[in-house]
C-alpha cells in the first residue's frame, strides 16, 4: 500500500461526504465514513486535538482533514512516499517523514511553505516528540538509527545508533523512549538523557512488531505482530507478560487511557481487536474496513480514526494493487 502513487493537487479543498456505514449496538459502534480527496495510498494517521486536525501521510503529500469546518485539504504534493506527518510547535509546524528523499521536512501550516529539511537516514518512519528534551525522534526503518530535531530550530541534533529496521516509538513520559524493531521482534529502550540504549526487550512469540504504546497506568508496552497476536511487556522490565490473539495486517495501537483499552487496526481483515489492558484479555472484535491498519485518537471524545480506501487486484504478477478511484475515506468510531 505505501508504494500506491498518488496524484494531488495543492490547496485542493473538498468537503465531507459522511455515511453510517454499520448500525450502532454495544459491540457494535458507528462507523462513520469521511471521505478526503485526493487519492492514493497513506500510512500514518495523527491527531492535533488543540486544532482539531486530522493529519494523514500520503504517498505524495499530505491530507489535511480539519474536523471544525468539514473540509480537507491536499498540501505538499511534491515530497514523495510520506509515511508521518507530525504537528509540533503547538500545531503551526508540520514535520513530515520522508522515506522517498530519506529526510524530514519542516512545513509552516498558514503557508503550507517548506521551512527546513533534516536529512535522516534510509526510509524514515515513525517520528514522535520526547518531552523531556523537546526534541523530535525520527526513526529509520531502514539500516536503523534515530535521527534528532530540534523542531523549532529545524536543526539536527545527532543521532543514535539503533540496529534494525525501526517502527513505531513511545515514550514514558519520564525519559525513556521504546521503539518497535520489525526485523529482530524486539523492543529497544533508549534513555533519552544520555541518548543511548538502555536495554533490548526480546518478544518470543512476536514476528515483525510494527504499532506499539504505553499503558501508563499499568506500565506496559503493547505492540502488534504480524503473526496475528499483540504482545504485552512490562515496560520496566521487558518481562513478556502476554500474548493477546488480534487480526492479519496491523500496522498501529492505540491506547485510551481513560477505559484503559487497546486497539489494534487489522488491515487484512478490516477489524479492529480492543484489549482490556488490566486483564491483558481481548475483549471484542470491531467491524471496519479491509486496508485500514494505521489509526490516530480523540482522548477527548473517544474517537477512533482510521484511513482506508478500496483496491483492485493487481493486473500483473508482481505489481503492487491497485487504488480504485474515489475509495479514499476516513473511518471515525466512537469507542466508549
Amino acid at each position: 500500500m505505501r508504494s500506491i502513487t498518488l496524484a494531488a493537487t495543492a490547496s485542493l479543498i473538498v468537503g465531507f461526504v459522511s455515511s453510517t456505514a454499520q448500525a450502532a449496538t454495544p459491540s457494535a459502534p458507528a462507523i462513520e465514513r469521511i471521505f478526503a480527496m485526493p487519492d492514493g495510498g497513506w500510512d500514518y494517521a495523527t491527531f492535533d486535538a488543540q486544532h482539531q486536525k486530522i493529519y494523514v501521510a500520503r504517498t505524495g503529500g499530505v491530507t489535511v482533514i480539519d474536523l471544525a469546518t468539514k473540509t480537507s485539504s491536499a498540501i505538499l504534493p511534491e515530497l514523495s512516499r510520506n509515511h508521518m506527518a507530525l504537528p509540533v510547535n503547538g500545531g503551526k509546524t508540520l514535520l513530515v517523514t520522508v522515506g522517498g528523499a530519506g529526510e524530514a521536512v519542516l512545513v509552516d501550516l498558514a503557508s503550507a511553505i517548506i521551512t527546513g529539511r533534516v536529512k535522516t537516514g534510509a526510509k524514515p518512519d515513525a517520528a514522535m516528540i520526547e518531552p523531556v528534551s523537546g526534541l523530535v525522534w525520527v526513526m529509520d526503518n531502514r539500516g536503523g538509527g534515530i535521527t534528532l530535531i530540534d523542531p523549532q530550530s529545524g536543526q539536527n541534533k545527532g543521532k543514535i545508533a539503533v540496529d534494525g529496521a525501526l517502527e513505531f516509538a513511545v515514550t514514558d513520559g519520564a525519559g525513556t523512549v521504546f521503539v518497535n524493531v520489525e526485523d529482530r521482534n524486539e523492543i529497544v529502550a533508549l534513555d533519552a538523557k544520555s541518548q543511548t540504549v538502555r536495554a533490548h526487550y526480546a518478544m518470543p512469540g512476536c514476528e515483525e512488531p510494527t504499532g506499539l504504546a504505553f499503558a501508563a497506568k499499568q506500565g506496559r508496552l503493547i505492540a502488534s505482530c504480524a503473526n496475528h497476536v499483540a504482545a504485552i511487556l512490562s515496560a520496566k522490565t521487558g518481562k513478556l507478560l502476554a500474548t493477546v490473539p488480534i487480526g492479519s495486517g496491523p500496522d498501529a495501537v492505540i491506547y485510551d487511557q481513560k477505559a484503559d483499552r487497546a486497539f489494534v487496526p487489522n488491515g487484512r481483515d478490516g477489524t479492529v481487536s480492543v484489549i482490556d489492558m488490566t486483564t491483558m484479555k481481548s475483549l471484542k472484535t470491531l467491524t471496519t474496513a479491509v486496508s485500514a491498519r494505521t489509526a490516530t485518537f480523540d482522548a477527548d471524545s473517544g474517537a477512533l480514526y482510521l484511513p482506508s480506501g478500496t483496491f483492485a487486484p493487481a493486473t500483473a504478477k508482481g505489481a503492487p494493487p491497485q487504488f480504485v478511484p474515489g475509495t479514499f475515506a476516513v473511518l471515525k468510531i466512537l469507542v466508549r
